[in-house]
């Protein structure tokens, strides 16, 4: 793709990775839709299309107005010619979808008091691609993390995940739009914070200041987050100049689906089986069911058939459930990386049912002053690893005391089992020396040279007194505390201001 390659040499050095790796991701995504059972049938949403370039892509966007990151970048005019250069077939499936999907989430936006432009926002990231994953374990067309979804009324299962449902994520969605636009009162933060999430939008507020413009504010977030907002502004620009017009009298009418609810656990083979609706077209119509397994459930699980066959699914039923065996529920992949309950934050219970081929779970004992960061780096693990593996969401709500779960390789799982030892054993004595410190009410008074190297620092998201400590010569977290007359290292705040006396 001669645009693509063009924008390759254009982009600057330290952002080649990134966009790169953007453009693989979205094209990865566009071609995928070629394969879904909706795209191979010839009566779905049929019409035509109509393609055009228009001359000044910047005027253009300005048309459009979508209220929404005003000044078109540089980036956003390479992804436009990213996506004018995307293959025929992904990029006319690309177009249909949006146009498919478009009144249903206009109307989730509207009725939310959400401005209308931010149904570009799904496009962006997903290429309308129900079934695509990202970073972060992002899923669906919206690509919500696992916490996202969960936290605004989705369920995510190990045999159900509804963020590949496209109107049920979308609710989902705009749930989490709505209260970023209540928390901040910009939408181009709430939109960042969509994309990245609230720690790093409210930590780039705190280091810009008070009074700084959003787009200083966007420089600070990471790369990913303004190449999406360059995708956001050239698929705007993309989906009005190549537009999709639905024929007035199709060949072949798209008729609503029917819906059924099942309270048994039911495979979809089963259903091909007697009723001959086959099993990809059932998935492409219930996306949510990931393992084409309905599970058994108190609250009946609905089930969308093709139009006109619900009265065989009712009249058949008896025989649709006795249908197959139990070979149909064992997966193949009994040791998937999910959370035994999702609606949960943590509360010091143990993921009992979560097990990871080739690692070890062992216990850790949170401790006074641990942060995710110090424990993740203590495991050689990452920190969202830790969140996933315990249900963490708000690692600020983690307490002293409390156990949470570390899977660590088997080969391994000696050497970090006794390392928990080692490091209380190691804390003892510098522990008893914090006693007689806070337990004196005479603080010792700094030196005249020590007041020469004092300075004030500013206590940031996840730091500790140990954290702080690495960060300044000859300061341990022991000093800090009582150069500052703290009882307690969990009593630290973030802005709280602390006085140091370094080495020079």
């Amino acid at each position: 793709m001669l645009a693509f390659l063009f924008c390759l040499l254009t982009v600057k050095a330290q952002e080649d990775s990134v966009l790169i790796n953007s453009f693989a991701r979205f094209e990865k995504n566009a071609n995928e839709l070629n394969d879904l059972f909706l795209f191979s049938n010839s009566g779905f949403y049929p019409g035509k299309f109509r393609f055009s370039k228009p001359s000044d892509v910047h005027n253009y966007y300005r048309q459009i107005n979508t209220g929404l990151f005003p000044d078109f970048s540089n980036n956003a005019l390479m992804w436009y010619q990213f996506f004018q250069a995307l293959p025929e077939p992904g990029k006319k499936n690309l177009i249909r979808c949006f146009y498919f999907y478009e009144e249903n989430i206009e109307l989730a936006l509207e009725n939310a008091g959400l401005p209308s432009a931010l149904k570009y926002l799904a496009p962006a990231v997903s290429s309308m691609n129900f079934a695509a994953s990202g970073n972060e374990r992002r899923a669906g067309v919206w690509q919500l993390t696992h916490f996202q979804a969960i936290l605004n009324g989705g369920k995510i299962t190990k045999l159900m995940d509804e963020r590949m449902n496209v109107n049920l994520e979308t609710q989902m969605a705009v749930s989490q739009l709505k209260q970023n636009f209540e928390m901040y009162g910009d939408p181009e933060l709430a939109v960042a914070a969509f994309l990245c999430g609230n720690t790093k939008v409210k930590n780039a507020l705190y280091l810009a200041g008070e009074n700084a413009e959003v787009n200083t504010v966007l420089e600070m977030l990471p790369p990913e987050v303004n190449q999406t907002i360059a995708a956001f502004q050239a698929i705007a620009v993309f989906l009005n100049a190549n537009r999709f017009e639905t024929i007035a009298e199709p060949l072949k009418p798209v008729e609503n689906p029917d819906t059924a609810f099942v309270s048994r656990r039911l495979h979809f083979q089963q259903v091909e089986d007697v009723i001959h609706i086959p099993v990809t077209q059932l998935h492409e119509l219930n996306p949510q069911y990931i393992f084409q397994i309905i599970p058994e459930s108190d609250k009946p699980q609905p089930l969308v058939l093709p139009h006109g066959k619900k009265d065989d699914f009712l009249v058949w039923n008896d025989s649709i459930y006795n249908a197959g065996d139990s070979s149909l529920f064992q997966l193949i992949t009994q040791k998937i990386e999910y959370p035994p309950a999702p609606n949960r934050q943590y509360t010091g219970t143990t993921a009992n049912e979560l097990s990871i081929d080739g690692k070890t779970k062992i216990e850790y004992r949170i401790k006074s002053g641990d942060v995710l960061g110090l424990i993740a780096e203590k495991y050689s693990v990452k920190v969202s690893d830790i969140k996933y593996w315990n249900n963490i969401y708000n690692e600020r709500r983690i307490q002293a005391g409390q156990k949470i779960n570390i899977f660590v390789p088997d080969d391994r799982a000696d050497y970090y089992s006794g390392l928990d030892k080692k490091t209380a054993e190691k804390s003892t004595s510098s522990t008893n020396i914090v006693k007689e410190i806070t337990q004196s009410t005479v603080l010792p008074v700094p030196s005249l040279a020590d007041e020469q190297n004092k300075v004030v620092h500013v206590v940031k998201s996840g730091e500790s007194p140990y954290v702080i400590a690495q960060k300044y010569k000859g300061v341990t977290p022991e000093l800090i505390l009582q150069w500052n007359n703290i009882d307690d290292a969990r009593k630290i705040q973030i802005g709280q201001k602390l006085i140091l006396y370094p080495k020079k």
